[in-house]
């Protein structure tokens, strides 16, 4: 329950304890739950689309739910993306990427990759037909958080000190990877059956593709890339599903 715990708090803005008992290693081992979150959250999506399309037209409503999706992340993969945009933008070799991409301050690419990624994350949840929305919006959240289980686990710190990602990359292992895997897909052949492991595998595969290409870049992965991947693979969960259901 502790790391289930740490898992929910750390993923979004609830707060059920303040337990000062949670350690570094029980964040890395929560990664377990990182798909448990993930369904959560989209159920919580489905039922702010649920209320808002009592009174409001269906593209609005798309756009409050993306809304919702932020707040109730805190903007935490945003902040990932936007960070490592800047660093691929602006560093030349590896020192000066993760520099960059540790650095608070937010620079114009940054900014231009958040509104088109924000763009064609609502462009797409308007285009999933109306009949599977529900469904997309739970395992969006699924998908994307279980990839960064796959990051960490998979590949070492790029950092040579100390940062968030550190305990993942250390305590997340075969264990916590193989449990939300098996997770992600219960949930994805119960809610679109072959079509939902379509959709996993090609997630697998771009993650794994995003991790071989920042060990090559940095010589492994941060939590900002963590970030963006949860955010990139949101947004193909929607392409896709828009692909196979149109």
């Amino acid at each position: 329950m502790k790391e289930f715990i740490a898992a929910l708090q750390f993923l979004t803005i609830i707060r059920v304890s303040r337990d000062p008992d949670i350690t570094g290693e029980d964040l890395g081992r929560s990664m377990s739950y990182y798909p448990v979150v993930g369904f959560l959250i989209g159920l919580t999506l489905v039922a702010v689309r649920a209320v808002f399309s009592l009174f409001l037209p269906l593209p609005v409503v798309d756009i409050l739910v993306i809304v919702a999706l932020v707040i109730l992340s805190g903007a935490l993969h945003l902040d990932g993306f936007a960070d490592t945009i800047d660093g691929l933008a602006g560093g030349r070799d590896r020192e000066k990427t993760l520099a960059i991409m540790r650095d608070n301050k937010i620079g114009s690419f940054a900014v231009v990759g958040l509104i088109l990624l924000l763009i064609l994350k609502v462009s797409a949840l308007i285009e999933v037909p109306g009949e599977i929305k529900n469904a997309a919006l739970l395992i969006m959240p699924v998908l994307g958080r279980w990839s960064t289980v796959q990051l960490a686990s998979g590949f070492s710190y790029a950092r040579s000190g100390n940062g968030t990602a550190l305990v993942f990359t250390r305590f997340a292992g075969r264990k916590e990877y193989v449990i939300s895997t098996l997770i992600t897909a219960v949930i994805l052949i119960g809610l679109f059956q072959l079509r939902g492991l379509v959709i996993m595998l090609l997630i697998a595969a771009i993650t794994l593709l995003l991790g071989l290409f920042f060990k090559r870049r940095i010589g492994g992965v941060t939590g900002d890339i963590m970030g963006a991947a949860n955010e990139i693979n949101e947004v193909i969960t929607l392409l896709m599903i828009c692909a196979l259901f149109a």
